[in-house]
């Protein structure tokens, strides 16, 4: 393997740790922790969730703020609920790289996957939300990669976080207002985008959580 290879994969286990744990966890679908109260949600809602195990505290123990380790952006479709989400290491099948999926709400919050969670909405224009949410859909049909550069100045692959800011901003909203996090780890030293300094928006009110 070239040293290129190791250090991107170097970089890639360190930055999960840090930020993208509530990613991780098995593909297996499982009742949902809580009966969740679908009737509530509505399009460009945005899906938190802590993720579980150990390194779940580590994030959390980064950012002693944030109570959620990954994100996503609600859809509609079919009668269906779903999460789009950007997400490592969640294959649906033999050499899925990873990419932007689309998962039902229950999925995205399958015990395995999430200790808590909760559901915020943008506040104002409804149609902006409904937007944003068909932003999210089209990165998801165009087969978007996963961004493990973590890079918010590069659109053509998305991390968790990146996608709701990149959506949100297509629709003039800035949900980070200024906001990053800095990480100081061998392999990742700069700003980058947590859940937190998402889920602090002034325009983001608590629909739901457990």
């Amino acid at each position: 393997m070239e040293m290129k290879t190791h250090v991107s994969l170097l970089k890639t286990i360190l930055f999960l740790t840090l930020v993208l744990v509530g990613c991780q966890g098995s593909s297996d679908k499982e009742t949902p922790p809580v009966e969740l109260p679908q009737e509530l949600f509505r399009d460009g809602d945005i899906a938190f969730r802590r993720g579980t195990g150990i390194t779940s505290r580590v994030v959390l123990a980064a950012d002693r703020e944030g109570a959620y380790s990954h994100t996503g952006i609600l859809k509609k479709k079919a009668g269906q609920w779903y999460v789009i989400h950007a997400v490592p290491g969640e294959p649906d099948f033999k050499d899925d790289p990873d990419r932007v999926k689309m998962e039902t709400v229950e999925v995205f919050f399958e015990k395995r996957k999430a200790v808590n969670g909760a559901i915020m909405r943008v506040s104002g224009d409804s149609v902006a939300r409904y937007r944003a949410a068909t932003h999210a859909e089209h990165l998801y049909e165009s087969h978007v990669l996963f961004d493990h550069d973590y890079d918010l100045a590069d659109t053509t692959k998305m991390y968790c976080t990146e996608l709701i800011d990149f959506v949100y901003r297509k629709e003039g909203i800035d949900l980070p207002e200024g906001r990053v996090s800095h990480v100081n780890i061998p392999g990742f030293r700069g700003d980058y985008l947590l859940p937190n300094d998402i889920a602090q928006s002034k325009r983001l009110c608590l629909i739901y959580y457990f």
